[in-house]
């Protein structure tokens, strides 16, 4: 089956999900579009994520494509208006990673995200539907994903807006787990590695790209070809993502393209 896999986030954040899909998908051709022109969607109402979503998946299904990965925490949450919208399946980032927590029974940890996100309580609800007694520790930026799509990684805004957030967690509670609820987070995991070592940080990215694989696999809709390629199309500026494909070492790249929907 080599129709494409499409992958979409709020800006550069989902290009941390290819990772992963790289890694267990080496042979399918990926399509990313990433909304930096609109970035960040945590700060956003409702209707205007899901108008925007509407938009890029209107774009997904002109491409053909045969899933579409929603690498975004954030529109995730709003999963439930617009998966049967399309005649491809969609599937979230929220879902993979409960279920991961679930299966590695911890007892609490910090959900840490857009504001969006968090408030949304969807990852609270979720955890809390499989284990009541789990204790969670929501924390939520305004500024960081903005920050990370800027593409200025090192920069001491970035290390002493991640500090912050961590000082929270930690002095909030006794927690070793933090859920990486911003695809954007992982792009700067050396950061947080170098603010708060000890902790344990859980990657949805990896999770969702592991939930792709079991799907492609179950529904015999895995690429047969020798070599999978990976297009990046954005609305913003080419730089950033180039920057990205650059940190995080993804290969195969056909092209980077500014687009308008």
């Amino acid at each position: 089956m080599n129709r494409k896999i499409g992958v979409l986030d709020s800006g550069v954040g989902g290009l941390s999900v290819m990772v992963g899909l790289q890694e267990l998908l080496p042979n399918e051709d990926i399509i990313y579009f990433g909304d930096s022109k609109n970035c960040p969607y945590g700060n956003k109402g409702a209707d205007e994520i899901f108008h925007l979503t509407m938009e890029i998946l209107r774009f997904m299904e002109q491409n053909d494509v045969k899933l579409v990965a929603i690498a975004c925490n954030t529109i995730s949450t709003l999963i439930e208006r617009f998966k049967s919208e399309f005649n491809f399946p969609i599937i979230d980032i929220i879902s993979p990673t409960v279920e991961y927590i679930e299966k590695i029974k911890v007892d609490n940890l910090a959900i840490f995200g857009t504001e969006f996100t968090v408030k949304s309580n969807v990852y609270q609800r979720l955890l809390k539907d499989r284990n009541n007694e789990i204790r969670i520790i929501p924390e939520y930026s305004k500024t960081l994903a903005t920050l990370v799509d800027c593409g200025d990684f090192n920069s001491d805004l970035v290390k002493d807006t991640i500090k912050t957030h961590m000082d929270n967690i930690i002095c909030a509670g006794n927690t070793k787990n933090i859920v990486m609820a911003c695809t954007h987070f992982p792009i700067v995991q050396d950061i947080f590695l170098e603010v708060a070592p000890e902790l344990n940080y859980i990657d949805p990215g990896y999770e969702q790209a592991k939930a792709v694989k079991d799907y492609l696999h179950n529904n015999g809709l895995l690429n047969k070809k020798e070599k999978g390629t990976l297009n990046i199309y954005t609305s913003g500026e080419i730089d950033r993502y180039e920057k990205v494909v650059e940190k995080l070492n993804l290969k195969s790249l056909g092209g980077i393209y500014k687009i308008v929907l």
